[in-house]
This record gives C-alpha cells, structure tokens and sequence, in this order.
C-alpha cells in the first residue's frame, strides 16, 4: 500500500515548478521504456498544464543556463503514448477540448505519431457508449503492452492531474457520489451543471487513477495551492482529490508558492 515516503511536494514560482515537473516526467519516461519498453502519459485538461506541456515539448536544460539541443534532454517520444484522463463533450476542434489545448501546447510541436495519441470520444452524443469505447481503447493498449494489475485495472506510467477550486481532480466532483463510488468501470460519462463549463463529460474513474505508478498534480493557481497544501498533509479528506491514494504508486504535488 501506498505510504507518507511515497508523496513529495514540490513548491515554487511557476517557472520552478514547470521544469521541476518537466525534468520529473521525462526521468519517469526513461524509467518506464528501461524497465517494460514503453510510457504511458494521460495528460490533464484546465488551464495549469499550458506552461508544463510547453515545457515538455522544449525539453529541459541539464545545467542551469543551457540553451543548445546538445545541452537539453527531450521526451522520448518515439516509445511514449498519450491518453487523457477527461473531456468534455465538445469536438475535437473546440476551444474548451483538453484535446485541442494540449494539442496547439504540446502535440503539435513534438514528433509524435498519431497512433501514439489516444484522445476520447467525448463529443459523441451517447456519453455511455462514448466511455465504453474509451475503455476499451484503453484495454486493448494494456493487454497488448501486459500491463493489467491483478485486479484487472490498467498500471498507467504517469498520470497528470489538476486540481480545481472545490476539490474535483479530472472530471470527478465532489457532488457526483456515483463517479466516486464507481469501483469496476475505467471511464464513465458525468454530466456536470456546476462545472465550468458546465456540462457533460468523460473522465476516468479513481480505481484507474490509484492503480498509476505515477500520479503528479500540477497547479499555478495560488487559489488552490493551500487546498493542494492541506490534501498533502491529509488535513483535508472530504474532496475528490484527497480520494487519490495509489494502491502501489507515488505521488507528485507540484504547486507556485503561497
């Protein structure tokens, strides 16, 4: 089980943070493909991860002050492929897809083929068939890599979460009980009224989140940064994002300074 030694916070300005979580990701990236081959990435929606995933397609200096390719190290893009932990029901093309955010941050600027990149269907009308279809993208990926967990859940490299204002963490919320109760189904389609924007959505459920390797939070709001604070130090357990607990994981908070 997951213990105090298996969480690390991580403060500091934006511009900290974001190498911080850069440099992170792509050391997990390279653990992953040494020990099974590849990495497996779901990318976060919002707006916090706009600078990170700039910074992951730039890559991150090795000594403090390097600006040549030489002196950078990179993703290793080639073995890495992309998932998402939410959506909301809108195209694909849409200003408030995390598709089409992560897609003019980071997709666009990396070398990455199209079958690596995993997006959810989430503007179908039928938000159920929409996230079984989603999970069963998700399956056929971990059956063929061989990374199911003994409770028939997918082991994830790394899992990129936000954090929002009243607690929700991907598109779990703290007034939906059924999503966060869910205990069998990987994806699930919510209809959200209090979110913003309010709305239907897709998102993955905890038992897939827990059963991650890797978790990281990522927020630059200073609005969230003491919620962020009192969730870490479990001083707070009655939100969506304190239900995260990796069964066999680490997790990775990365807020800006109060």
């Amino acid at each position: 089980m997951n213990t105090a030694t298996d969480k690390f916070f991580y403060t500091g300005t934006e511009t900290e943070i974001t190498k911080q979580a850069a440099a992170l990701i792509i050391a997990e990236a390279y653990r992953a493909i040494s020990d099974h081959g590849r990495f497996s990435l779901v990318l976060a929606g919002g707006n916090s991860p706009r600078s990170l995933y700039r910074q992951l397609a730039k890559g991150v200096a090795n000594n403090e002050g390097a600006e040549s390719k030489e002196e950078q190290t990179f993703m290793p893009w080639k073995k890495t492929w992309l998932f998402w932990g939410d959506e909301r029901s809108v195209p694909a093309d849409h200003q408030e897809s995390n598709y089409q955010m992560a897609r003019e941050t980071l997709l666009s600027k990396i070398p990455i083929s199209e079958n690596h990149v995993f997006r959810m269907p989430a503007e179908q009308e039928d938000g159920n068939k929409a996230a079984s279809e989603y999970e069963e993208t998700i399956r056929t990926y971990f059956i063929a890599s061989g990374s199911l967990s003994q409770q028939n859940f997918p082991i994830f490299d790394l899992i990129i979460l936000g954090l929002g204002d009243d607690g929700h963490t991907a598109s779990l919320f703290p007034d939906n009980t059924a999503s966060l109760q869910e205990t069998k189904r990987w994806v699930i389609a919510v209809s959200e009224p209090l979110a913003k924007p309010p709305g239907k959505r897709l998102t993955l459920t905890l038992p897939v989140i827990n059963h991650a390797r890797n978790i990281l939070f990522f927020t630059t709001s200073k609005e969230k940064a003491g919620l962020a604070k009192r969730i870490f130090a479990a001083d707070e357990n009655r939100v969506p994002a304190s239900r995260v607990l990796p069964v066999n994981g680490k997790t990775f908070w990365f807020t800006v300074q109060l």
